[in-house]
């Protein structure tokens, strides 16, 4: 019986009927627009224009970070995240990076990081000189990675 179905559907594709594909098509075509979107809604693409990162980020690299922006626009899961002594790098799994340009941070333009509470969890806020409106935070092994290098520089956590 799929074989019967499979076969329908190739012959409807090579005459030209692509209907069938439509449904499974669709997501793949809206995705760059979507994930365009959630860079502009969220705050990243803001971050990104005032802290392009300009090389490659340092290594070793935090590949599962966790990173919310203006407390509805998560990043779980697909976060890169690196820290050295100079500062922080923020990028994308390739897959999701349309519309999300890779950031660096110095550590000298990080003005203060707050722990907070959300969802009975702590994150870390981080605001910044040139973009203090970007409300963005880390939390988990995102910030559990970064913590010596913030430590070192002497940024002040909050709470």
């Amino acid at each position: 019986m799929e074989c019967q179905r499979a076969d329908g559907l190739l012959q409807a594709l090579s005459q030209g009927d692509w209907r069938h594909l439509a449904p499974m098509l669709l997501p793949l075509a809206l995705l760059p627009v979507l994930l365009h979107a959630l860079s502009r809604l969220g705050g990243w693409a803001a971050l990104a224009e005032r802290y392009p990162a300009t090389g490659e980020a340092p290594r070793p690299r935090c590949r599962f970070g966790h990173a919310i922006f203006r407390r509805w626009c998560g990043y779980n899961g697909c976060l890169i995240v690196s820290a050295d002594q100079t500062g922080l790098s923020l990028s994308l799994w390739p897959v999701f990076s349309i519309g999300h340009a890779p950031i660096f941070i110095p550590w000298s333009e990080v003005r203060e990081i707050r722990r907070v509470a959300m969802w009975g969890r702590p994150i870390y806020r981080i605001i910044t000189a040139r973009a203090p409106e970007v409300d963005f935070a880390l939390h988990g092994r995102a910030w559990e990675f970064i913590r010596p290098h913030v430590e070192a520089a002497g940024v002040k956590v909050i709470g």
